[in-house]
């Protein structure tokens, strides 16, 4: 009894140091002895091993937009002239806002853990009404949570043009022009959602 103890606790250490020296979850074989044990006794083997992924990702994104656009043309005096010709051209009054939002993004790439392995069983010369017991076990848990916030708040998104208020007035003896340019306004927003990508390789 004392030789099947002895045996007992080296092949638990053994699997216990496998599991922490190989790398990347790469299990090799697991040799099992158990002879040489006297009459009617109890051998009794337990394999054990656990490789666990565990993977976590979030992200939160708040933003705050306050736009104020502004454009003006025009605002021309050509007032009380005599003997001539008066010409006002004024431009173009433009006044454009684009909002890009682009939504946070997570990506995992897993390859899950390939921690098959193999035990070889040897049970020879033991005593009559001997019994023996092994039991492996192996687990390799992946667990992957991802989490996307996306919060977009628009206090204020304005834009305004403006163009003429020109005046000509009380011009005598010659001729009055007055051109106005076009006013442009435009508020445009685009806002893309989070997104998640998870891809798992056996």
């Amino acid at each position: 009894m004392d030789y099947k103890k002895r045996l007992v606790t080296t092949l638990t250490i053994g699997t216990l140091m496998l599991s922490a020296l190989l790398p990347g979850g790469v299990y090799a074989d697991v040799n099992v002895d158990i002879s040489g044990n006297g009459s009617d006794s109890n051998n009794s083997v337990n394999i054990s091993s656990n490789n666990s992924t565990n993977i976590t990702q979030n992200n939160n994104t708040n933003i705050s937009i306050n736009i104020s656009s502004s454009a003006k043309t025009g605002g021309n005096n050509a007032n009380s002239n005599t003997g001539g010709n008066v010409t006002i051209n004024t431009g173009n009054a433009n006044s454009i806002v684009n909002i890009t939002v682009d939504g946070s993004f997570n990506e995992a790439n897993v390859t899950t853990c390939p921690c098959n392995s193999t035990v070889n069983l040897t049970v020879s010369g033991n005593g009559v009404g001997s019994t023996s017991n092994v039991t492996s076990n192996t687990t390799n848990p992946t667990t992957v949570g991802q989490n996307n916030t996306t919060k977009v708040k628009v206090k204020k998104a304005r834009s305004r043009a403006r163009t003429g208020n020109n005046s000509a007035n009380s011009n005598t003896n010659g001729t009055v022009n007055v051109t106005t340019g076009n006013s442009t306004s435009n508020v445009t927003a685009n806002i893309t959602a989070p997104s998640n990508t998870l891809n798992v390789t056996p």
